[in-house]
């Protein structure tokens, strides 16, 4: 079917208040892995349809199915009223349907240009930079994404802007069904707002919307409608202020439970020993940082991003390098910082990006949690993994990560699973400091409720724990001091009571 014809047929169905696409019985196997069990759903016209459930309930499953990237089992999809079977990501586009994907799809050797570019180049001659760039910067100006140079190397960009660009892309192909799998995870609250701009202005076109997300706050703004998946099976759907959040997340869990927030541990005292304390911390991005935590604290990071948090969590585990005025762990000065000197001295770092920088998807899952201490050239690798069995499944069995064991690729895991393995290579490892850069992007309720816990539970041991997040709830509610980013400095220190959202968020602009 042409992609004018589709464009036709939602058209009209549109006028009819048919539905647009509708899936029955969708079914997805991975050899014994049954990923989807005859799932129903539909989307109409110019709706926006919530698709919500926990890491491994099979909403990427289906955006992969709907995009082309994989081929159901069993089951059957219509779009505007045919049968919709297609092949490939670009059978999917050219009929109509685009997704951005929640594991980026993007080259990194590439400019924005080209990455722009790249799913218009198939057949179509001789590709011109020039014509490229200028067609970039078009699109970019259209949907008021002016701070980004089309002649950047994708690679060069941080993750935020890296999922911005994913989102033009799919934007860029003017589908009239857009899937977006976690299209916010890295966004700052402005760019949450931009993101929600340009779908409400595609809603406006009619174009159905398949909104992917575990941010319960953005779905009750933005979703029309909602499914819930538990365990690749539809189990429940809802209207927009029909549910509460407790009751969504009771039906994703498939029992009763709460969206809440531990009590952290209770804060040290000023007589507790520092074990991080940093005067004048100096690197790109950074001017002059000063940083200390007691052992036992949690001190959370907030400030919207690009104002030096990652710089700051990368400078204090040495991925970057930094000067200072004076640097001391524990007590013991230090001159030069590196990852294994960090490690070394008992700190543990959550990176932003846990496919590129956390992880090696072709190990197992046993291989990533011992990465820091794996001697991979040396004999007896797989006799370390033996002697270290029990370790691995106290910290599997702790963080409920769903996997078939400890020799399972880490690639074949869910997202919210990967990061627990990420986190979870640091637990009972006799660490001191744990820095986390926003460990809660992109997971479930339940996952990050898990998080949380083991968070507590850390800090609670005596670890000491410096964490950025995105979510201001988090850092108001399980943090005892919140040291707020801005222009590379820590614009305000909050405390105790003080703790609050108008607080942080005020410092994080720039007004108090």
């Amino acid at each position: 079917m042409e992609n004018r014809s589709i464009r036709d047929a939602v058209l009209d169905a549109a006028s009819r208040t048919e539905p647009l696409l509708v899936a029955s019985d969708l079914t997805k196997q991975y050899g014994a892995v049954q990923a989807l069990t005859d799932a129903d759903f539909t989307c109409l016209p110019g709706e926006v349809l919530a698709l919500i459930g926990e890491n491994g309930a099979g909403k990427s499953t289906v955006s992969r199915i709907l995009a082309g990237a994989v081929a159901p089992t069993s089951g059957s999809v219509t779009l505007g009223g045919s049968p919709y079977s297609v092949g490939s990501i670009a059978e999917a586009r050219s009929l109509g349907v685009a997704c951005a994907f929640q594991e980026l799809a993007l080259v990194p050797d590439w400019t924005i240009a080209e990455n722009l570019a790249l799913p218009e180049r198939r057949g179509r001659g001789t590709f011109s930079p020039k014509s490229a760039h200028a067609q970039a910067e078009q699109l970019l100006a259209q949907l008021d994404v002016t701070h980004l140079n089309p002649g950047t190397l994708v690679g060069e960009l941080r993750l935020a802007d890296r999922q911005v660009i994913e989102i033009v892309r799919a934007i860029a192909a003017e589908p009239v069904l857009l899937i977006l799998d976690e299209a916010s995870s890295a966004l700052s609250p402005v760019g949450v707002e931009w993101l929600f701009g340009r779908i409400r202005a595609l809603t406006r076109r009619g174009v159905g919307i398949i909104y992917v997300s575990h941010r319960l706050g953005e779905i009750s703004e933005i979703a029309d409608r909602g499914t819930v998946l538990r365990d690749g099976m539809t189990v429940g759907e809802f209207t927009r202020g029909s549910w509460t959040d407790d009751e969504l997340v009771s039906l994703m869990a498939g029992r009763t439970a709460r969206r809440h927030f531990p009590p952290p541990p209770p804060a040290p005292s000023d007589s507790a020993p520092l074990v991080l304390e940093v005067r004048g911390l100096r690197s790109k991005g950074l001017d002059g940082v000063d940083i200390s935590v007691r052992k036992g604290e949690i001190l959370g990071i907030g400030g919207l991003q690009g104002q030096g948090q990652t710089e700051l969590l990368r400078c204090l585990f040495g991925a970057a390098p930094a000067v200072a005025d004076g640097w001391e762990i524990d007590g013991r000065p230090v001159t030069r910082m590196t990852p294994t000197r960090a490690t070394r001295r008992g700190m543990g770092f959550v990176p932003e990006d846990r496919k590129t920088e956390g992880l090696a998807l072709a190990l197992s899952v046993g291989e990533n949690l011992l990465a820091p201490w794996l001697r991979p050239f040396a004999p007896g690798g797989n006799l370390q993994l033996r002697q270290e069995r029990g370790w691995i499944d106290r910290v599997l069995t702790g963080l409920s990560v769903r996997t078939r064991g400890p020799k399972e690729p880490v690639g074949a895991l869910s997202g919210g699973n990967q990061q627990k393995i990420v986190f979870g290579r640091w637990m009972d490892r006799n660490r001191s400091v744990l820095l986390l850069h926003d460990p809660t992007r992109g997971i479930d309720v339940r996952a990050k409720q898990e998080l949380y816990e083991a968070m507590i539970e850390l800090a609670d041991s005596g670890v000491a724990i410096v964490w950025f997040s995105t979510e201001v709830e988090e850092l108001v509610y399980l943090c005892h001091r919140v040291a707020v980013v801005y222009r590379g400095r820590i614009a305000r220190l909050i405390e105790g009571d003080e703790i609050t959202p108008a607080a942080i968020v005020g410092a994080a602009v720039g007004t108090s």
